[in-house]
C-alpha cells in the first residue's frame, strides 16, 4: 500500500507546522515509514506554507511533496490533491487539514478499518479543540463536534477532515469534487454522496481520533446559523433531480417550506426550555429550510468566498 497523507493549507503556517509535528508522532503499527508521503497543497496567495515545508522536508520523518493551487476555493485543492496524489503513485490518500491535529494512532486506525471492512472510504471523529473557554452552550449543545451514525460499522455520509479513500476507486470512477461548491462548502458531502450512489461503502472509524481548532470567531451563535443556512443550500443538490430544473426548483421548494414549518415547531419547543442549547439547537432546522429556499432562489451562502475570513 502507498499511501499520500494530503494536507491543504491556506494562510496557517502555525498550524500547519503543529499538524506536520503531530503526523511525525504516528503509530503506524509495524508499516514502513517508506510507504508514507505527505503532500501540502497551498491555497495562500502568500508563500507562508513554503518555509514550514522546507523546515520539514529537512528534518522530519517522511518524504514530503509540495504542490500549489491558484484557484482559490475548497473544491480546487482538493482537486489538486487527487491529481498530485495520483501523480505521486498513491493507491490511497488520507485527508487532512491544516487547522487539524491527528491522535498519535489516527493513521494506523484508518488504515486497519479499510483492510478489515474492505471499502473505498474512511472517516473518522473530529473533536473539537477550542481556541479560549467555549461558551457553555458550545460544549453542551455538542455543535462542534464532527460524527456521523453508524449503523454495521457504516456511515452514509462523508467528510474530508478525516477521510482515507482508495485512490484506485475514486480515478476508476472519475471522481472530483464538484466545482459548484467551491466556495460555498459541503464539496466533500456531495463526493461522498457520489462514492455511495456508485455502489462503494463508508467505513467508520471510531478510534481515527482528529482534534479540530476552534477559533473564537467561530463561537459565536451567528457563525453556527449561518453554517446551517449554508448546509440548506448545499442539501439543495442532494436530491435525485437538479436544483436548476423546473421540477428541482418546486422539489426544493417543498422541501424548505416543510423544513421552515419543522423548525418554528421544533424551535416553539425548544422555547419552552430554560437550557440555551436546546434553545440554539432548535433554529438547526429552520436554517437548513431558508437556506433550501434561497437555493431555489439561485442564492447561496458563499462561506469559503476568497473576500471572507476561514
Amino acid at each position: 500500500m502507498r499511501l499520500c497523507l494530503c494536507i491543504c493549507t491556506c494562510e496557517r503556517p502555525a498550524g500547519l507546522a503543529q499538524l506536520l509535528t503531530a503526523i511525525d508522532r504516528q503509530r503506524l503499527g509495524g508499516r514502513a515509514d517508506a510507504a508514507l508521503r505527505i503532500l501540502v497543497v497551498d491555497n495562500g496567495r502568500s508563500d507562508a506554507a513554503i518555509p514550514v515545508v522546507e523546515a520539514y522536508r529537512a528534518e522530519g520523518r517522511f518524504p514530503i511533496t509540495y504542490a500549489r493551487e491558484p484557484v482559490r476555493g475548497l473544491a480546487a485543492v482538493r482537486n489538486r490533491s487527487l491529481d498530485a496524489a495520483a501523480t505521486l503513485g498513491a493507491d490511497w490518500i488520507a485527508l487532512i487539514d491544516d487547522d487539524e491535529v491527528p491522535d498519535p494512532d489516527w493513521l494506523r486506525s484508518l488504515l486497519d478499518t479499510a483492510r478489515r471492512t474492505g471499502v473505498a472510504a474512511c472517516v473518522g471523529p473530529v473533536v473539537p479543540l477550542f481556541e479560549r473557554v467555549p461558551p457553555a452552550w458550545a460544549v453542551a449543545g455538542g455543535f462542534f463536534a464532527k460524527t456521523l451514525p453508524v449503523r454495521d460499522g457504516l456511515v452514509t455520509d462523508g467528510y474530508t477532515a478525516n477521510a482515507l479513500l482508495d485512490l484506485r476507486v475514486v480515478r476508476a470512477l472519475g471522481l472530483s469534487f464538484d466545482m459548484r461548491f467551491n466556495t460555498m462548502g459541503g464539496e466533500d458531502t456531495f463526493f461522498f454522496r457520489t462514492l455511495l450512489l456508485a455502489g462503494h461503502r463508508i467505513a467508520w472509524a471510531p478510534d481515527a481520533i482528529v482534534y479540530d481548532s476552534i477559533p473564537a470567531h467561530r463561537m459565536r451563535v451567528r457563525w453556527l446559523l449561518a453554517r446551517w443556512y449554508r448546509s440548506g443550500s448545499v442539501e439543495a443538490y442532494l436530491g435525485r433531480l437538479r436544483p436548476e430544473t423546473v421540477s428541482g426548483r418546486l422539489t426544493n421548494a417543498a422541501r424548505g417550506l416543510a423544513r421552515l414549518g419543522g423548525g418554528l415547531a421544533r424551535l416553539a419547543i425548544a422555547g419552552l426550555s430554560l437550557r440555551p442549547a436546546t434553545l440554539i439547537g432548535g433554529f438547526y432546522t429552520l436554517c437548513r429550510g431558508a437556506g433550501l429556499l434561497a437555493a431555489v432562489l439561485g442564492l447561496s451562502y458563499r462561506e469559503y468566498h476568497p473576500s471572507r475570513h476561514r
